[in-house]
């Protein structure tokens, strides 16, 4: 179905190509960011097994992608896989799924905007011998939020823009660093790494609670799929999109999974993730002190592109679920004259993920914070995948010819990976991750109950939308 808006009600319709769409999921990844903060906190699990981790979790989201893939070629929309579940299930699975993936964006924005505030940065100083007054990491964060609400407020166009060309020399500097690291005299090169699961934190189950952390840091790519009014040929833009994104984010992480793991050494990995800056320390040591610099900057630079990225995916499904009167005010759906951005739910956005951030950052600490809103995150955004893995298969048996392999058995696979992860991630129930799957099931009842309250009519027009 096609529909045309109202311009008051309409987002800056065909002001992007393929290669701004890719980078806005190579943006979410954020690869040199992933290596300081998600892969970093996967080696507390993976330890030496970190590229066997990857490479686990490469493989996985292959499936994984593939249903975003399937969905892209038929339905195009800003609310992304709210409008695919809708589709394919029913509106209250869709609604179930947007509200999923807005728990997911909130908490990565939070997650990553707390690890360079509260982490990266103080690890960053005492590093090079300087450290920042107490409690400053508040202030930190304020400034943060300060430069994403600028540039997600004032249009899609300049922050994708700025995305696209630091993001290929982000890429660019990543791959020279992982190649010089492997080629190193200092490298303990060995394919065990990618063999022996024992290397793990308790064997397999610190490999599977790596897995869903691994599978989360290159989840990224379906933030492509909010883009879906907003792209020049949508069904096909987004598709090579979130392709082409997953195979760069994939094979780099491989890479650098494997560099990092072999340059501090397979057996050493227990103080990989403890020194709060591996990569960094990594660099100065292999290569120089100023190639660590470079490093540093890109890091920073990925780190607030990849809050910036999910911002404006978050407040594209924010739009979604308010232009069709669902969970969220009507409000929502302003949209700013001048710069055609969703003005009042980026500025609401902004402030609720900040007020998480210091939340988090003051009861639990700034890495056990961290740690918490990443599980919240990874559990919220592999839930709706494994929603949404079902949806594909009912979409295609109602509307459209099925095809067993892309249709029936990759989701299935898919799902039965990503549940494997979950359980590793759940159980045994370690302090604070356990507090992720808790917040996730509250967030899951106020969802329900809040979809339960919406009259039929407006549900069952919920998730209807499809650009041309």
């Amino acid at each position: 179905m096609v529909v045309k808006f109202n311009n008051s009600e309409n987002v800056n319709t065909k002001a992007i190509g393929f290669w701004q769409t890719t980078y806005q999921s190579i943006s979410v990844i954020a690869p040199a960011g992933a290596m300081a903060a998600t892969m970093t906190g996967t080696a507390t699990y993976a330890l030496g097994a970190l590229p066997l981790t990857f490479f686990l979790a490469a493989v996985a989201m292959a499936f994984t992608v593939n249903t975003t893939v399937q969905f892209s070629r038929h339905i195009a929309s800003a609310g992304g896989f709210y409008n695919y579940v809708s589709q394919g299930w029913g509106p209250k699975a869709g609604i179930l799924t947007g509200w999923l993936f807005m728990l997911s964006y909130i908490m990565i924005i939070t997650n990553a905007s707390l690890f360079v505030a509260g982490i990266f940065l103080p690890g960053l100083l005492t590093y090079f011998h300087s450290h920042l007054p107490s409690g400053s990491w508040i202030a930190l964060l304020g400034l943060i939020y300060a430069f994403v609400l600028y540039f997600s407020y004032r249009g899609i166009g300049p922050s994708l823009k700025y995305s696209l060309w630091t993001g290929t020399a982000e890429i660019i500097i990543l791959i020279v660093i992982s190649l010089w690291i492997i080629c190193s005299p200092h490298s303990h090169n060995t394919m065990s790494v990618f063999l022996n699961p024992h290397l793990a934190l308790h064997g397999w189950s610190g490999v599977g609670i790596g897995l869903i952390l691994a599978m989360f840091s290159m989840s990224g790519y379906s933030a492509a799929a909010t883009f879906g009014e907003e792209v020049h040929q949508p069904h096909k833009i987004i598709r090579l999109a979130v392709t082409s994104s997953f195979l760069f984010s994939a094979g780099l992480f491989v890479l650098m999974s494997y560099a990092l793991t072999v340059g501090w050494g397979p057996l050493n990995m227990t103080s990989f993730s403890k020194s709060s800056i591996p990569g960094v320390i990594l660099v100065r040591s292999d290569i120089g002190l100023w190639m660590s610099f470079i490093l540093i900057l890109f890091i920073l630079n990925s780190l607030l592109t990849g809050i910036l990225a999910p911002l404006n995916s978050l407040v594209r499904m924010m739009f979604a679920f308010a232009r069709d009167g669902i969970l969220l005010p009507t409000s929502l759906k302003n949209i700013h004259q001048r710069y055609r951005s969703p003005y009042l739910a980026i500025i609401w956005a902004t402030v609720l993920s900040f007020v998480i951030s210091v939340t988090a950052g003051l009861i639990l600490g700034p890495y056990n914070g961290f740690l918490v809103l990443l599980t919240i995150s990874s559990i919220a955004s592999f839930l709706a995948h494994i929603i949404a893995n079902i949806a594909l298969t009912l979409y295609f048996k109602r509307y459209h010819t099925m095809n067993f392999v892309t249709h029936v058995l990759a989701p299935i696979i898919s799902s039965m990976l990503i549940i494997l992860g979950l359980f590793f991630t759940i159980y045994p129930f370690p302090w604070p991750v356990v507090l992720g799957p808790i917040i996730v099931a509250i967030w899951i009842a106020i969802g329900v109950l809040g979809i339960s309250r919406v009259d039929q009519k407006t549900i069952d027009q919920a998730g209807k939308i499809n650009a041309s």
